[in-house]
């Protein structure tokens, strides 16, 4: 008989190691720690989240090397934000140069997410060759 279960309990919790998992063009990623705040920065509703990729840079060797990798050119969306995110990156895979006017604040930012996050990530493969 357990002399104080909930002692037993607390020491069984502390010791389970706990990972987050991120998914990188279908492979998942393992974390120690959530990679994710819960807060979408495109409505800023908090909840469930999902980070989008702007672009997938790097091989599936390079992310299983440094899994940190798949964090880079990233940002939080909540499911519907996430799925207009996905739209967008499509249309910007077919045209980089694509620029919309709308009233939509939320395709607004969507577009600024994308256009900044691919700025920095050609300044980073500038940087990495």
């Amino acid at each position: 008989m357990i002399s104080n279960p909930l002692k037993a309990i607390r020491n069984w919790l502390e010791s389970r190691k706990t990972f987050y998992t991120l998914s990188y063009h279908g492979l998942k990623i393992k974390f120690d720690f959530n990679p994710r705040i819960k807060v979408c920065s495109v409505c800023g509703t908090n909840g469930c989240t999902n980070m989008h990729h702007t672009c997938y840079n790097f091989s599936y060797k390079e992310v299983r090397a440094n899994p940190s990798l798949s964090l880079l050119f990233t940002y939080e969306a909540d499911y519907s934000c996430h799925e207009l995110s996905n739209s967008v990156r499509k249309l910007l895979f077919e045209d980089p140069s694509l620029e919309i006017k709308t009233s939509s604040k939320k395709l607004q930012i969507i577009f600024s997410n994308h256009k900044r996050l691919l700025k920095e990530r050609d300044k980073f493969n500038q940087n990495r060759d």
